[in-house]
């Protein structure tokens, strides 16, 4: 019977299904009799999209032949369906398949038949010639036999079938010995996938329980951790079926169930991560997914492994919805997986980089590109927006006509801007795009450097309140703060406490203070001499401190890390200015009595405690505004903005302990100068407590600000503490998955 497929149905998302569809046909006839048969296999869909199927029906059914002993060439099939295929419309990967099938049956394919055959490649055939040798050991053992179900092999009772791949079959078997359910790879070879995967004990990464050979079945058995909640491809499937409104994480909780249910498995009734998700956005959810996924990436990429075929169908779902990235090669796939000698690059074109694609054109074009860790983020990307937006973040208008075209498509389409997203304005959207967007970068230099910068930054999304610290609104104040310039803030914060506080030290001291003309020129006098020394000292040390803020600054512009000195001083540098504002301040109240006593003979003991007192206050002031003034832009401003590229902080929780403990000290002077303006008030006496009244009042003011600055403070980098300490999970399920 031929499939039916409407055409506008089959949408750039539905390719890799319709395909599937066509060869699982293919796989349940075990080869045609007549190549025509072929044709009844095809879709009804666009003709250039029959082609690329056809090619795909073509590649199978050669190498089922070959399995059974037959080798069909080309032309085998361009005699039987001359309307469909020409010899000169075969594409590069079929002659591929056929030169690696004709290797492997111990012939010698010669430059000189293929270029009488197919004339049109002959720049490439040296090439091709090359590369098959070079690729045919991947294949060289071929599909084992299928185990039927019910049957024993070894300690395995295999009781389903779950995918076949191009080299294994994988099952549902429970392990007699163990008493337990595992997924049991069968091939002919071990390969080293056992010993890549069995090197994790990662809660995000499906777990390898051990390997096996049946010696007189030349048999390889690979068994690891069995999941029955499906895959993120289930999940992707439900969300392209609703509505932009209708998604949410009940469309995960569902796919899940079902699959449990189909695997007569108990869906859970009390999980705390369970009840998490069914409240959470669905954004929220998307990035918790990719949290614990970046992170087993970046195990992975950490033990020199790359996974290389990222996407929904490699996830594995936990009965509790935990991802565990699965790396199968066949990955559950079913005969989609056997995609003839193209397929032995590795991973699913849909899903990968513009590097990756680029190093697949390069095995056929002699220009290898290296892929490395940022292609998985890339495709990891590409799997997340999939899941939260029901579609890829590209377009791919053309239908392909070979493998080797839909590369090039495929690349193409990198290329071009993203779509846009449906989405709303939320704080946690907002980030989750932001980072979808950055790790789908063209350049793998403008991407995440691993995948724990990755992880920190979608964490983010999981926080609401935090992303909004993180990523503030256009309008808000942190956002008005953040594009001012360092220079004038930071000068501006440290400075004019201290102007300010001079300028009322030196007013009071000489009008309440000084009793004689000749006093207060003398105050005047030694005022300019400490003034034009100390504020150009204390201005030169702002301006050496702030150049650390301002880079740090310009490193978030050029989009580099941060430096983990200059973010040291950018939290340092409040208290550095306290410490020499007050210690400035200390000296001039103690400098100050001594030279005007030395001058004038006249000059009391209880002017000089005024004067002294009247500088402590000063000195106080001069200490609590920097300190909580720049506490606060640190906060609110400097420290988000410089995080906001990576979420990466191993000194976090160092950080905090000795910003809020510094606080509190801080907090401490503020209450003390209130004091100060008590006892200078009762000890003054006339026109003079006027003065010592004002000095108390705005000690209190003083206080108020810096206790509600302090809570701020407080509140604030506990905010924070749920995304970037080390000492406390926050991710909910994280506990779970590794017990």
């Amino acid at each position: 019977m031929k499939t039916q497929i409407d055409s506008h149905d089959c949408r750039d998302d539905d390719i890799d299904a319709v395909i599937e569809a066509c060869l699982e046909k293919l796989v349940q006839r075990a080869s045609v009799q007549q190549p025509a048969e072929l044709r009844n296999l095809l879709p009804n869909v666009d003709s250039d999209l029959r082609h690329f199927v056809l090619v795909e029906l073509i590649k199978l059914d050669m190498a089922m032949a070959a399995d059974a002993g037959t080798l069909h060439c080309i032309e085998h099939y361009v005699d039987a369906m001359p309307d469909l295929l020409s010899m000169e419309t075969v594409p590069l990967d079929l002659l591929m398949e056929e030169i690696q099938l004709r290797k492997d049956f111990g012939e010698t394919p010669s430059h000189d038949e293929y270029l009488l055959r197919f004339p049109q490649y002959e720049a490439l055939l040296d090439q091709m010639l090359t590369r098959i040798e070079a690729t045919r050991s991947v294949a060289k053992c071929g599909l084992p036999p299928e185990i039927s179900v019910g049957r024993q092999v070894d300690d395995f009772l295999v009781l389903a079938k779950l995918g076949q791949g191009a080299i294994a079959h994988v099952y549902l078997a429970r392990q007699i010995s163990m008493h337990r359910l595992v997924a049991l790879k069968v091939s002919h070879g071990s390969g080293d996938e056992s010993q890549a995967l069995a090197q994790f004990d990662h809660p995000n990464i499906v777990r390898v329980f051990d390997q096996r050979t049946v010696a007189e079945q030349a048999l390889h058995l690979l068994y690891m951790q069995y999941h029955p909640g499906g895959t993120l491809a289930d999940v992707v499937q439900m969300v392209r079926q609703c509505d932009s409104s209708d998604r949410c994480s009940r469309l995960l909780l569902d796919s899940v169930d079902q699959n449990l249910l189909r695997a007569a498995q108990v869906v859970p009734d009390r999980s705390a991560v369970r009840q998490w998700i069914e409240t959470a956005p669905w954004s929220t959810v998307v990035a918790w997914m990719g949290v614990q996924l970046a992170k087993a990436l970046d195990e992975a990429h950490a033990c020199g492994v790359l996974h290389r075929d990222v996407k929904p169908a490699n996830v594995l779902l936990s009965a509790e919805c935990i991802p565990q990235l699965a790396d199968f090669n066949v990955s559950f796939a079913g005969a989609a997986g056997r995609a003839g000698a193209a397929a032995s690059f590795g991973g699913s074109i849909a899903y990968m980089a513009p590097e990756h694609l680029r190093a697949i054109s390069s095995k056929l074009l002699d220009e290898p590109e290296k892929v490395q860790e940022p292609a998985d983020l890339y495709s990891l990307a590409v799997t997340l927006w999939e899941l939260w937006q029901g579609e890829r973040p590209f377009a791919c208008d053309a239908i392909a006509g070979s493998w080797s075209d839909a590369v090039s498509i495929q690349l193409a389409a990198r290329a071009q801007p993203l779509k846009e997203p449906q989405r709303s304005e939320t704080a946690s959207e907002r980030v989750l795009e932001k980072v979808l967007r950055k790790a789908l970068s063209l350049d793998p230099e403008d991407r995440f450097v691993d995948g724990a910068e990755m992880a920190g930054r979608l964490r983010l999304s999981l926080h609401p309140e935090t992303a909004t610290l993180f990523d503030p609104p256009e309008k808000s104040v942190a956002m008005t703060l953040s594009k001012w310039s360092p220079w004038i803030v930071t000068c501006v914060i440290l400075l004019l406490p201290n102007m300010i506080g001079g300028c009322l030290n030196f007013q009071y001291n000489y009008h309440h203070v000084m009793t004689t003309p000749e006093t207060k020129e003398g105050l005047g006098v030694v005022s300019w001499i400490v003034n034009l020394t100390f504020f150009p000292f204390a201005a030169g040390v702002a301006i050496w401190y702030a150049r650390r803020i301002v880079r740090a600054v310009d490193s978030v512009r050029r989009g580099a890390r941060v430096d983990p000195s200059d973010l040291s001083e950018t939290l340092e540098l409040g208290h550095r200015a306290a410490l020499i504002g007050g210690t400035l301040w200390l000296i001039a109240g103690v400098l100050f009595p001594l030279v005007l006593s030395g001058i004038f003979p006249d000059f009391s003991m209880t002017q000089a405690v005024h004067l002294f007192m009247s500088s402590l206050i000063c000195g106080g002031v001069a200490m609590i505004y920097p300190y909580f003034g720049m506490a606060l832009m640190a906060t609110l401003v400097f420290y988000p903005r410089c995080l906001s590229g990576t979420m990466q902080d191993p000194q976090f929780d160092q950080r905090a302990d000795q910003i809020l403990h510094r606080s509190e000290w801080y907090l401490l002077i503020a209450a003390i100068i209130p004091l100060l303006g008590a006892a200078l008030l009762i000890s003054t006496e006339g026109a003079s407590q006027l003065f010592a009244l004002a000095a108390l009042a705005a000690g209190i003011v003083g206080l108020l600000a810096s206790f509600f600055a302090y809570r701020f403070i407080v509140n604030t980098w506990k905010q924070m503490d749920a995304v970037l300490s080390k000492r406390t999970s926050m991710v909910p399920g994280e506990l779970t998955a590794a017990s």
